[in-house]
C-alpha cells in the first residue's frame, strides 16, 4: 500500500487535537472513518503511531520523528502555494536581476530608478552573488536578466557587452597620491596595495602594467569584492584600482579617484535568457542599465576620468 495525502491529513490533525472526534469534525468525516484511516496507516508504515489514554490519543515516539518529516513536507507544498500565488498575481510585475555585489551597490540604484520612471509600480527581486556562484546559478535558476562581468557561456541567451569607463584608482583622502592627477605604474611603489585574488582578468592586466614597470607595490589585502575593497580602502589601509562605478561610490570625504596613465578599459556584460523565457519588462530593465551606464561614462569623461 502507499500513503495518501489524506492519511497524511488525518495524521497532521490528530497530532494536534490528540482526539478522535475533534479531527473528524475538523476534517468534516465520521469518527469510523478517521479510526478506519489511522489503521490503514500504522499498517503501511509498520508501526504504531498513538496510544489511547482517557480517550485521548498519546502520540509514540514514532509518530513524533515521523510528524518532523512530514512538517518539512507541508513546508515544501506551501512553497509552491506561495509560487502559484505569484504566478496568479504579480510575477508579470516583477524583474528578477543576479549580479555581482558590485553592481548591486554601485549601479542597480540609479538603473532601478531610471525603470521605475516607465514602470513604477513593478517589484525588483536582487540575486547577487560573486561571479563563480552567480554563473553556476545562472544554468540552473530562472533570471530576467543577469549584470556580469567575465563571459558566460550559456546557450540560447544573449549577451550585451557595455563600455562603462576605465579603472580607476580609490586611496584614502590624505593619500600621497592624491598629489597626481594621473597616476603612472611607478607611482605606487612601495604603496600598501588592496587588491582581488590572481584569478581577476582585471588584476591580471594590472599585474602586467606594474612588472613591466619594475614598480613593488605592497600587497597588503586580497579580498573578494569590490565592495570591500572600497570599505578597507576607506579606512585607510591602502590604495587599490577598482571598476569605475565602485569608485564613483565610494568617493567621499575619505575616498579620492584618480585615473591611470595606460587606461584599462572596463566593460559590465548584461545576460539575457533564451527568449521563451524572457519576461517582457526584462529588456526595459536592459534600457534602464544602457541608461545609467551613459550617465555614468558621461559623467567620467567630464572630468577627464576616462579616455571615451
Amino acid at each position: 500500500m502507499r500513503l495518501t495525502h489524506r492519511q497524511l491529513e488525518i495524521f497532521q490533525s490528530l497530532m494536534h487535537t490528540l482526539n478522535v472526534t475533534e479531527t473528524a469534525n475538523q476534517l468534516y468525516s465520521s469518527q469510523p472513518t478517521i479510526s478506519r484511516e489511522l489503521k490503514g496507516l500504522e499498517a503501511t508504515l509498520g508501526f504504531i503511531l498513538f496510544h489511547r489514554e482517557n480517550r485521548r490519543l498519546e502520540p509514540t515516539p514514532q509518530a513524533a520523528a515521523l510528524n518532523v518529516i512530514i512538517q518539512r513536507s507541508f513546508v515544501s507544498m506551501g512553497e509552491i502555494m506561495r509560487g502559484a500565488r505569484e504566478i496568479l498575481g504579480d510575477r508579470l510585475d516583477r524583474v528578477t536581476v543576479a549580479c555581482l555585489p558590485a553592481f548591486a551597490h554601485a549601479l542597480l540604484p540609479l538603473a532601478i530608478k531610471q525603470f521605475h520612471e516607465g514602470s513604477p509600480n513593478t517589484a525588483i527581486k536582487i540575486h547577487s552573488l560573486e561571479e563563480t556562484a552567480l554563473t553556476r546559478d545562472l544554468l540552473s535558476k530562472f533570471f530576467d536578466l543577469a549584470i556580469v562581468e567575465g563571459n558566460f557561456d550559456g546557450s540560447s541567451n544573449s549577451i550585451l557587452s557595455l563600455y562603462t569607463g576605465d579603472l580607476l584608482c580609490i586611496m584614502p583622502a590624505s593619500h600621497p597620491l592624491t598629489l597626481h592627477d594621473v597616476l603612472q605604474p611607478e607611482h605606487f611603489d612601495g604603496h600598501n596595495f588592496i587588491y582581488y585574488s590572481e584569478e581577476d582578468s582585471y588584476r591580471r592586466q594590472l599585474d602586467a602594467q606594474f612588472e613591466a614597470g619594475n614598480t613593488g607595490r605592497r600587497l597588503l589585502i586580497e579580498t573578494t569584492t569590490a565592495t570591500s575593497i572600497g570599505t578597507l580602502v576607506g579606512a585607510g589601509l591602502g590604495v587599490s584600482i577598482v571598476n569605475p562605478l565602485t569608485a564613483l561610490a565610494f568617493e567621499g570625504p575619505n575616498v579620492a579617484i584618480r585615473r591611470l596613465a595606460q587606461p584599462i578599459p572596463y566593460y559590465l556584460k548584461i545576460w539575457q535568457p533564451q527568449p521563451i523565457r524572457k519576461n517582457h519588462l526584462g529588456p526595459q530593465f536592459v534600457e534602464a542599465i544602457i541608461k545609467s551606464t551613459e550617465e555614468f561614462v558621461t559623467a567620467l569623461a567630464a572630468r577627464n576620468l576616462c579616455v571615451r
